[in-house]
């Protein structure tokens, strides 16, 4: 299980053995994280944005009950990086091809860095780093705890 409280200094390094489940709910793709107790969604968005677009983005999902779901949101880094694949898979991107990642891909979180900086997870390379929220694009994947009832999923 994830730890709470988003401390940066637990994600450098880290990589997390997931295993994942694909689902249609709603007619929207999600995948389930068993490992985690996470529910992402399956495809990126298809445009890179800046953060504040991001947010709004996110709320857009939540209005329109994604999955049926409207508590989704921006993950955290460390949250992104349990997506970090320790190699490059067959598209050469650093991300489980459950995913639905044949593009390049750059993907914001929730973690903030300084007043103009949020910290990003770059699936191209495999690494994350902070990058500008005013003119930098990246894509979103919107991301939700899911209750653990069910070792069926």
């Amino acid at each position: 299980m994830l730890a709470e409280d988003n401390t940066l200094a637990r994600v450098k390094n880290r990589y997390v053995l997931n295993r994942y489940a694909m689902k249609s709910l709603h007619r929207d793709e999600v995948v389930v994280d068993r490992e985690t107790g996470l529910m992402w969604q399956q495809a990126a968005s298809s445009e890179h944005m800046l953060y504040s677009l991001a947010t709004e983005w996110i709320n857009n999902l939540n209005k329109r009950g994604f999955a049926g779901y409207n508590d989704w949101r921006l993950p955290t880094l460390e949250e992104a990086m349990t997506l970090m694949e320790h190699a490059p898979n067959s598209a050469g991107l650093y991300i489980d091809p459950i995913f639905n990642s044949k593009r390049r891909s750059w993907m914001w979180t929730a973690d903030r860095g300084e007043a103009d900086s949020a910290w990003y997870v770059n699936f191209n390379y495999g690494y994350s780093r902070l990058n500008r929220i005013n003119s930098s694009n990246n894509q979103v994947r919107a991301v939700r705890r899911r209750p653990r009832v069910s070792a069926s999923l």
